[in-house]
């Protein structure tokens, strides 16, 4: 049924400041319960040459390189804890961004929720690409993972430019656009679904009940994987090709054929669902308790 359009309300409204520390602060609580060594087994995964090894043989070879400890946090320090910042706009920018099409236009929420989560999702983009690209130096050499921070980036700058720093950023901005488009839908979807059962359709969610929504949101979005895996290889050392994801999606087809494009796709999906739990879950309830503290909603 078609959802009615949404109207303007006359109550004054504050930007949503908060999502500003949310963001990073789930992003950061992330990363250091295991999402980081999630995505670092990805990268690696990503960035094989034929015949790929293992994802056991990975983590093996990462603990004989770094030990347990450095291979858990490989690249995180400070690359990784630097990428918390991408979270610093998804849930503000798609927060404004939904709060304003509701406000000035006459959208329906079947519309307004995938747009927000597309801004969103290129916002990120731009705050988290030169990082990525530092963070999937880090893992895949040793030598860039011992080096200090600023003689990588100095390293980077000499060799390549400012536009080293964003390889793959015409990639990334679509898959980020996309697969925020649909971590947010699905998950608003199932938010509703599960609010239908409910004696108050209005009453919020619990945590566990938000954090499901997350988990299957973020599981639908690894569907952006493939454009991923060219985002991944455009900015590996070893790749000396043009950098255009066309070019660089012709070498992955031309070195491994279509299963190219699917390496690393179980951990993505576990990264992604993961990661969802934590924005869309666990965001959105500090949120709405932070609300009541700061806002009385």
């Amino acid at each position: 049924m078609k959802s009615e359009p949404n109207t303007i309300t006359a109550k004054s409204r504050v930007p949503a400041y908060e999502k500003i520390i949310i963001g990073p602060l789930c992003v950061i609580g992330e990363m250091l319960t295991g999402g980081h060594y999630i995505e670092v087994l990805r990268l690696a995964k990503q960035m094989q040459t034929s015949p790929p090894s293992t994802y056991p043989q990975i983590h093996s070879a990462l603990v004989k390189e770094s030990g347990v400890l450095g291979a858990f946090y490989r690249g995180m320090f400070p690359w990784g804890l630097i990428q918390s910042v991408k979270g610093l706009p998804v849930l503000f920018i798609q927060g404004e961004t939904k709060h304003h099409l509701n406000k000035y236009t006459r959208l329906t929420n079947e519309i307004i929720e995938p747009l927000a989560g597309v801004a969103g999702g290129i916002a990120q983009a731009f705050f988290v690409c030169p990082t990525q690209k530092l963070k999937v130096l880090a893992v895949a050499e040793p030598r860039f993972a011992k080096m200090k921070a600023m003689e990588v980036v100095r390293r980077v700058v000499k060799e390549q430019g400012v536009r080293g720093l964003y390889d793959g950023i015409e990639a990334m901005a679509a898959r980020r656009g996309m697969d925020w488009m649909i971590r947010f839908t699905v998950s608003a979807k199932l938010n509703e679904f599960i609010r239908s059962f409910k004696d108050d359709p209005t009453e919020q969610l619990l945590l566990p009940e938000l954090m499901a929504c997350g988990i299957v949101g973020g599981a639908f979005s690894a569907i952006t994987h493939p454009i991923d895996c060219i985002i991944t290889n455009s900015q590996k050392p070893s790749y000396t090709g043009k950098k255009d994801p066309l070019t660089v999606a012709k070498s992955i087809y031309k070195e491994a054929g279509w299963k190219g494009f699917g390496r690393g796709l179980a951990p993505k999906i576990l990264d992604n669902s993961y990661h969802t739990m934590w924005m869309y879950g666990i965001g959105t309830f500090v949120y709405e308790v932070v609300g009541k503290w700061t806002r009385g909603d």
